[in-house]
């Protein structure tokens, strides 16, 4: 069986909350998934802001366990609940992105070059 996720290193990826820039990495990856849009997956060490544990997680079969992170933003810029998850025992095709951050563009605005 193939399994359907591929990982790309991306050049550059830019997120933004709120107009501020809270990621500005070039060691990031793009994980492109069956029929699904890519996902933007950035190191912890790069998200600028506090994360912590959100509500919720499960398995994906391709991927492996992931859990739901609330990100705060510094300083006194909010909380952002359940901002996005990370992969915390992901799957060997997936290990790259262990404890990486993938941000819900519907909460962040994503720019990738």
């Amino acid at each position: 069986m193939t399994v359907p996720v591929r990982l790309e290193p991306a050049n550059h990826i830019l997120i933004r909350a709120g107009g501020n820039p809270i990621v500005d990495t070039t060691h990031g990856y793009i994980v492109h998934e069956g029929g699904l849009p890519p996902r933007y997956y950035v190191p912890r060490a790069d998200v600028r802001g506090a994360l912590s544990d959100g509500q919720g997680g499960a398995r994906c079969p391709w991927k492996g366990l992931w859990k739901h992170v609330d990100l705060d933003l510094d300083p006194g810029g909010g909380r952002i609940a359940n901002a996005g998850w990370t992969y915390y025992d992901p799957t060997p095709v997936c290990e790259p992105i262990r404890d990486f951050i993938a941000f819900y563009p519907d909460k962040v605005a994503i720019e990738v070059t």
